[in-house]
């Protein structure tokens, strides 16, 4: 299967008055056509940036580099401000963390919907472009929008401000969609419903996911690969079954066990991570990890581990040294 999304030794740094903060320092993955990827991690991991950087929004004081940063075949590195605005809703979009943050609270959905189609098909007439926003509205499941189209966002649930930042994303048709931590803010009973509707519109428009959470939760319900991310590296990747049967991370058994109904059962004390994530400008020698990790040796706080490959599964952790090494 074609592989939509392709990144290799993505590094994304920040010029700071303190020095450099490395929030991405060079990870690798790959999304194929109608899959999802989970990147899963603590906040302050970097996942938000990783996702910044291939909708190419990242401020001033930002450096990028990458190997390779294709999308959709395109190398994303070597394109115009022009270009790039012309990927973001066609070949990429993103589904951000608070609607509320996102949708500008002074225009009504109309306009802002409204918009996407306008920049994308400048041809559209204003009855074609208000046709098109109610069908793309009751596709993702808003009852009644032709009155919720003349809604402001704070006369919208929760639940309906994330429906319509979905139908916003994926107005232009894109082929790849960033869901930044798209359930948090969400009932247990509406999570589960938008992670049903981006299933059945990832079927439908056989659209590629990069999913952004810190809930194992929400990645067993949707993910076909797991990436670990921590303190700006990928810890473990794989499939979504190997990582969770098959967990080789000290750092990711951890998650998921802190989870409960994964791997805990009602009644059994859940896990917990000793410490925080590392400050970027003051990254610890070796293991990022080793610090907060119980399983530490003497080599953990002095050298940096490198990726052990066994099948398609990978971990960076000295526990798996010894195997075969890539």
């Amino acid at each position: 299967m074609a592989k939509y999304l392709e990144v290799e030794n993505l590094k994304t740094y920040f010029k700071t008055q303190e020095g450099i903060v490395k929030s991405v320092d060079g990870i690798s993955f790959s999304i194929e056509e109608g899959k999802t990827l989970a990147l899963v991690g603590e906040s302050g991991c970097g996942k938000t940036v990783t996702s910044l950087s291939m909708m190419q929004l990242l401020p001033k004081n930002a450096i990028l580099e990458a190997d390779k940063l294709l999308i959709n075949g395109k190398d994303v590195m070597k394109m115009t401000d022009t270009e790039k605005r012309e990927m973001r809703g066609t070949d990429i979009s993103m589904i951000f963390q608070e609607p509320m943050t996102s949708l500008n609270p002074a225009y009504r959905i109309e306009k802002q919907l409204g918009e996407v189609f306008k920049l994308h098909n400048p041809n559209l007439s204003k009855k074609e472009i208000y046709e098109k926003s109610l069908q793309i509205l009751s596709r993702v499941g808003i009852p009644n929008p032709e009155e919720r189209i003349k809604a402001y966002p704070h006369q919208l649930s929760g639940g309906l401000r994330q429906r319509t930042m979905i139908a916003i994303s994926l107005a232009a048709q894109p082929k790849l969609v960033i869901a930044d931590e798209p359930t948090t803010a969400l009932d247990v009973t509406i999570q589960a419903q938008i992670l049903e509707l981006l299933k059945d519109l990832q079927k439908e428009f056989n659209m590629s996911i990069l999913l952004i959470t810190h809930d194992f939760g929400v990645v067993s319900e949707i993910a076909d690969e797991v990436a670990v991310m921590y303190a700006g590296k990928i810890v473990e990747q794989g499939s979504l079954y190997e990582v969770f049967n098959d967990s080789w991370h000290p750092y990711t058994k951890r998650l998921i066990n802190s989870i409960p109904g994964i791997k805990v059962n009602r009644g059994e004390r859940l896990e917990s991570i000793p410490g925080t994530v590392p400050n970027p400008l003051r990254l610890p020698e070796g293991c990022r990890f080793a610090p907060r990790c119980e399983e530490a040796c003497e080599i953990c706080h002095k050298k940096e581990p490198g990726m052990t490959k066994i099948g398609e599964h990978l971990v960076s952790c000295f526990l798996k040294e010894g195997q075969t090494n890539e």
